[in-house]
């Protein structure tokens, strides 16, 4: 039993030592193994860390790639772009008709586009540089202006660069091109690049030229117009002032330029004016220059005279230039003119001034007898006011019933009756008190005023006629005096005719008194109003004869039915002088014709007497009676 105690023990023992030494081992593994998992741990850790590093960094790279991506592609467009561009650029520039530039500013190296040198004709790389273009191409009076225009682009005060100048093409004329472009600055503000276009504007600026022509010189005489004299007038006048000259204005009116139209048609005389003109330009191109206003008005401009009497030398050579003959289609014209002449800055310091002054002068040298010229004064104003102040007075004469007729007696000196009686007008103003006729009946007839008032006389003098007759006072004629404004209107000879009519006045019982004068205006077409007028039976006189052309010529061309002898001649009776014979000779000469003569001025026994040796047929003056009011001459009847 011990035995096997002692064996069990012993057995014991040795599983105890082998449990020990197996628990030893198994703790040695357990360790082993807790070092183990410590270790994986840690390395799974480790593991894990490196795994999110490389999933960190394999997103990173995904951005990247994509971003490398995304800028290939962007490059891969922007070189598209610039394909594109390019393309473009050279479909523009082979497509242009602009020529395109290039400048480097540093360099001084200038290229121009294939088109740029065709427009010029030019061989490419002609010229090379800015200072070449500058030196061999471009204008000399263009090159300060486009300079100051480069200036002031390159210093930032304009945002681009624009002008138009002229360049000069390979058959060495000049062609005028709009340059355009911009620059291009670095950081410090300095400019490096530059450029633009060239656009050939060479057909542009001649139309513009025409244009500009035509707006500023007269179409038929090719001298500078109105527009043209007002803008050199204001240009020049302050440098003559500033330099102590004297500037002048000349006003040239021909005299009776309207008698060639009339008589030969404005193609004749517009050949006239152009052949003058041209004279006249000849003549103060190196002093001055020549305009035409307007119809035979034509201004001389002086702009720097020293003297009055260099201006008073020129303007006596303009007439002299006129005196001399003009030929016109074969035919010889010889002609005048006057004119008027205004001081700057003694008679004006603005072109419109001197304009309106110099015209008063002409007018004067018109009214003076013409073929002469006068200097402006202060009196020609107030001619001038005193005439627009008369006008406007002479407007209100006919409504406010200031005008007048007076009717003279016209006496057959055969039978010693008075047989008719002339018209004759006078006009009561409240303002100036008995106008002259003398000097009314020429303003009223230079404004047309003439038209309401001989329309008013000739209705109140046959109203008149008519109105003796009714009463019983017999039958007399009414002369009326009609002027070349009436004559001329289109609806003259129906005018008459009415006023016939709403009269009663037979047609033979009015006489007309047409002036020499009168008759040469639109000579061919009055005649057929008169031939008219005779059909109708109306009395036709040629008034003051003797005074005009008295071409026999016209006269045997005229309906006419009376003669009535310039009051000149009568006058001259008195002396017995040559017109005396002259006179009879008239008197002859209308009878030869068939025509009634009529003396008018008779104022003396002389005259009288021998008019009757004459066998002159009708008298008229203060010898036989003065003119006289409605009553009065009524009343003389009646005695």
């Amino acid at each position: 039993m011990l035995g096997e105690f002692l064996s069990y023990m012993s057995g014991l023992e040795q599983w105890t030592a082998s449990l020990c030494t197996a628990i030893v081992i198994l703790g040695a593994a357990v360790i082993y193994l807790l070092v183990r998992v410590k270790t994986y741990r840690r390395t799974v850790g480790l593991l894990q860390q490196q795994n999110e590093e490389l999933a960190t960094v394999h997103e990173e790279l995904a951005a990247q790639e994509e971003e490398l991506r995304r800028n290939y592609n962007e490059l891969y467009q922007s070189e598209e772009i610039i394909r594109q561009h390019d393309e473009l650029f050279r479909l523009v520039t082979e497509g242009s008709n602009d020529g395109l530039w290039q400048w480097d500013i540093i360099t001084d190296s200038k290229t121009l586009s294939e088109r740029g040198w065709s427009l010029l004709g030019l061989p490419e790389k002609a010229v090379t540089t800015k200072e070449q273009w500058k030196k061999e191409l471009v204008h000399p009076e263009d090159l300060p202006r486009m300079m100051a225009e480069l200036e002031s682009h390159l210093s930032a005060q304009k945002p681009f660069y624009h002008i138009e100048y002229r360049v000069k093409s390979a058959s060495g004329a000049y062609r005028w091109i709009l340059s355009r472009g911009k620059a291009l600055f670095d950081g410090s503000g300095k400019p490096v690049r530059m450029a633009g276009s060239y656009t050939d504007i060479t057909d542009r600026k001649f139309k513009e030229e025409r244009i500009k022509h035509m707006a500023y010189y007269d179409a038929l005489t090719g001298l500078a117009n109105r527009e043209r004299l007002k803008e050199i007038v204001s240009e020049t006048l302050p440098a003559a002032a500033k330099n102590g000259k004297q500037g002048a204005i000349i006003f040239i009116d021909i005299d009776n330029f309207k008698l060639i139209n009339d008589t030969y048609g404005h193609s004749w005389g517009d050949k006239l004016l152009v052949s003058f003109s041209v004279r006249l330009a000849a003549l103060v191109a190196e002093v001055g220059m020549a305009a035409r206003l307007g119809g035979d008005e034509i201004v001389v401009f002086l702009p720097a005279m020293e003297r009055v009497e260099e201006i008073t030398a020129y303007a006596g050579r303009i007439m002299q230039l006129l005196e001399q003959p003009f030929a016109v289609n074969g035919h010889i014209f010889h002609v005048t003119a006057s004119a008027g002449i205004a001081i700057y800055p003694e008679h004006g310091d603005n072109v419109e001034e001197l304009l309106r002054n110099a015209d008063m002068a002409m007018y004067s040298a018109k009214t003076s007898g013409k073929h002469t010229f006068r200097f402006f004064d202060k009196s020609m104003h107030d001619l001038i006011v005193e005439k627009t102040l008369l006008e406007a007075r002479l407007r209100e004469a006919v409504p406010n019933k200031e005008l007048k007729l007076y009717y003279q007696p016209q006496c057959n000196m055969k039978i010693g009756q008075m047989e008719g009686f002339e018209a004759l007008l006078r006009w009561q103003s409240p303002v100036y008190g008995i106008v002259s006729p003398l000097k009314f009946i020429p303003l009223a007839e230079e404004t047309g005023l003439i038209i309401a008032i001989g329309k008013w006389v000739l209705k109140e003098a046959c109203a008149f006629c008519q109105g003796l007759y009714v009463g019983g006072q017999g039958r007399l004629w009414a002369a009326v005096n009609i002027s070349v404004v009436q004559l001329i209107q289109d609806n003259f000879v129906q005018l008459v005719a009415d006023v016939l009519a709403e009269t009663g006045l037979p047609p033979e019982y009015l006489e007309l008194e047409i002036t020499e004068s009168v008759l040469m205006e639109q000579f061919e077409d009055n005649i057929r109003k008169l031939q008219e007028l005779r059909r109708m039976g109306v009395r036709i006189a040629l008034d003051d004869f003797g005074s005009g052309y008295s071409s026999l010529t016209y006269l045997k061309k005229l309906p006419i039915t009376a003669l009535k002898i310039d009051k000149a001649f009568i006058e001259d009776i008195t002396f017995g002088d040559t017109n005396t014979a002259i006179t009879g000779s008239i008197i002859e000469l209308a009878h030869e014709m068939g025509l009634v003569v009529v003396a008018e001025g008779v104022e003396t026994k002389t005259q009288f007497s021998y008019l009757k040796q004459k066998d002159c047929d009708m008298i008229q003056g203060y010898f036989i009676s003065p003119p006289l009011a409605a009553e009065e001459f009524t009343a003389k009847l009646r005695e």
